[in-house]
């Protein structure tokens, strides 16, 4: 499986442009050969900042998907005229095995792996408000009484939708998120899922773009 986090900001001004964007994107998207699924949710933090956690059956769908047309066209739309700004983290899924096997990334003394946890559950009654963007507070107190992966962790931020919540959180070696994501308090219905980043980049920090992403975008508007 494929993934792309699309965490991004839009101003209240643009959020009616931004979700006309959306309504005309998101029957493309679904008809796309390779598309699993796409989640949105919003930060119970910040007004108008969201993600959209999208998931494909490998990076081949999902390039095809970046290099749709009317995608291209309508995304350079949305990066000059709607987003104040946004970051996009795409790869595949880890398999959670690989990261502790010695001679794999994520053994000891990596330290220069780039891994997003996806710790999705669903909205349960009595769940705590404000949500905390504390990973220490997802931990299963049996499994990980001495856990302390803290060194380790780069970023973390939790989203909400009206049935489910998810925590995103960013990690510099394979092995730290795997024992993480093995320590999480579970609960019915939830998942966890861990991503290998390829590429992190967003509005302005181009450096990771994909080669073709501004020139094809630019090309959409004249085909």
């Amino acid at each position: 499986m494929f993934f792309v986090v699309f965490q991004y900001h839009v101003p209240a001004s643009r959020v009616a442009i931004a979700g006309e964007y959306y309504g005309k994107l998101q029957p493309i998207l679904h008809a796309q050969p390779g598309f699993i699924s796409e989640t949105p949710y919003a930060s119970p933090h910040e007004a108008h900042k969201q993600v959209l956690i999208a998931r494909f059956v490998d990076e081949a769908a999902e390039t095809n998907w970046r290099l749709q047309h009317d995608h291209l066209r309508i995304e350079k739309k949305g990066r000059e005229a709607v987003f104040d700004d946004y970051r996009l983290r795409v790869g595949p899924s880890m398999n959670q095995s690989d990261a502790t096997t010695p001679g794999s990334a994520g053994k000891e003394g990596g330290g220069n792996d780039r891994i997003v946890c996806l710790y999705e559950r669903p909205v349960e009654d009595g769940t705590a408000t404000p949500l905390s963007r504390s990973v220490s507070e997802l931990i299963d107190p049996v499994k990980g009484a001495e856990l302390d992966v803290s060194a380790a962790l780069v970023d973390v931020e939790v989203y909400q939708s009206e049935k489910s919540l998810v925590w995103i959180s960013g990690w510099n070696t394979a092995s730290a998120a795997t024992i993480f994501a093995n320590s999480v308090r579970r609960v019915q219905d939830d998942s966890v899922e861990l991503v290998e980043v390829k590429r992190d980049y967003g509005k302005y920090d181009r450096e990771e773009a994909p080669e073709d992403a501004d020139a094809a975008q630019d090309a959409s508007v004249h085909a």
